[in-house]
């Protein structure tokens, strides 16, 4: 089977919409199937309106096509919108856009690929749009990763939403997304494959939690050995709906808790690992504020390579993803798989994720003072940690990795 996969930004992006359709193209091959692939060449999503370093030139080599993008549209089509009032205008405000001719010499190229499955996605850009195109002068069946954020208006435009009801199959990453679209859509849940999204069975590797001291322990010994080496970990986006900013805040409040033992002078860390966004100015504005000290307790890592990956996680001592928009949370599996526990938003996905597998905690959305809480619970409860982050490590191996995954849409899309 030949296959065209379409994302709107290319690994190695921190992204997980583009990340899942690499991998899942990746799992195709290695059932000797033929693919393509299709992308623009930026890095992020705020490429698609400044002009900025992008991932790569626009390049046709054996198996990728990188498109450019028009970067100078988005305000002309927000004023033009003002007196349309069109969704589809709102869509192409997202973009990518790319550029006519590199676009018509990639279609000439489809076309003489003559792909049987188009794999597209995520939402709100208008890569499901391309796809749609795509299918129709194809002629072949088009599956869709949404990746639906149910809380982010910019998901709910007419023009996306049709997308998915023309789509043959539609890829769901949770319960709860399945659900939102049989009851708000309509969408016919025979053509939903609910797969979640996976990690290589490599990547899946045995890992300890770093000891810590009990406070009980603590107490016990006079207070003595303070907490030991305790390194908190972000990874995403430095985007606002992350909410990396109530992180920060945690953190700063915890090290004001215990300005010694295992504090400010101690082995206490927060490590924030992602992508540079239009936010990122917001955050480093917050950095800057905090103690020398404690902003000396604050490690960045920008664009790591996905080689380093697991090195990341296998150093830190629980993830926290604060965000308030996931449509499935990646790096919490990708925690997992390296045995370490998480805390997360009470959003649907996160939720569901966590509850089902027993391997973290969860806060209340946008709730600084519960993060904190729920931070020094794990900090407090060495055991039950190590065990959530064993919890989490089962699941993942039962459940997400590309192969669990893979069959499950394999055996639906080739029944």
């Amino acid at each position: 089977m030949k296959i065209l996969l379409i994302s709107h930004i290319f690994p190695p992006a921190i992204d997980g919409g583009s990340k899942v359709i690499y991998k899942l193209g990746q799992y195709f091959e290695s059932q000797n199937h033929q693919t393509l692939y299709l992308s623009s060449n930026c890095s992020s999503t705020d490429d698609f309106i400044k002009k900025s370093p992008a991932l790569s030139r626009e390049g046709f080599r054996k198996g990728f096509i990188k498109l450019p993008t028009y970067h100078h549209l988005r305000r002309p089509l927000k004023f033009l919108n003002l007196f349309l009032k069109q969704d589809l205008l709102k869509v192409f405000q997202k973009g990518p856009i790319f550029k006519i001719f590199p676009f018509l010499k990639a279609t000439y190229q489809i076309l003489k690929f003559k792909p049987d499955l188009i794999i597209a996605g995520p939402l709100p850009t208008t890569i499901i749009l391309y796809a749609v195109f795509f299918k129709k002068i194809t002629n072949s069946k088009l599956l869709i990763n949404a990746s639906f954020h149910p809380t982010d208006q910019d998901f709910q435009q007419k023009p996306l939403i049709n997308t998915l009801k023309k789509a043959d199959f539609l890829w769901t990453l949770t319960q709860s997304e399945t659900d939102y679209f049989t009851k708000n859509f309509n969408i016919d849940p025979k053509k939903i494959i609910l797969a979640g999204n996976g990690v290589d069975y490599n990547f899946l590797k045995k890992s300890k939690i770093p000891r810590l001291v009990s406070a009980k322990s603590r107490s016990a010994s006079g207070g003595k050995g303070g907490l030991g080496s305790f390194n908190i970990l972000f990874i995403g986006s430095l985007a606002a709906h992350k909410r990396v900013d109530i992180l920060i805040k945690s953190f700063s409040d915890i090290l004001a808790s215990r300005p010694v033992k295992g504090g400010i002078e101690g082995g206490f860390k927060l490590t924030i690992a992602g992508q540079k966004t239009l936010f990122y100015s917001q955050i480093e504005k917050l950095i800057n504020s905090l103690d020398p000290k404690l902003k000396s307790k604050i490690n960045f890592i920008f664009n790591f390579n996905q080689k380093d990956l697991a090195k990341i996680i296998d150093n830190c001592s629980v993830l926290v993803l604060p965000s308030v928009q996931e449509s499935f949370g990646l790096v919490i599996v990708e925690a997992w798989a390296r045995q370490k526990p998480v805390i997360c938003a009470d959003i649907p996905a996160l939720k569901e994720l966590v509850q089902n597998s027993n391997g973290g905690l969860l806060f209340k959305t946008n709730d600084q003072s519960d993060l904190t809480k729920k931070i020094q619970e794990i900090i407090d409860n060495p055991k039950k940690s190590e065990q959530m982050g064993k919890n989490g490590y089962n699941y993942v191996k039962n459940n997400y990795t590309w192969n669990n995954v893979g069959n499950k849409i394999c055996q639906k899309i080739l029944c």
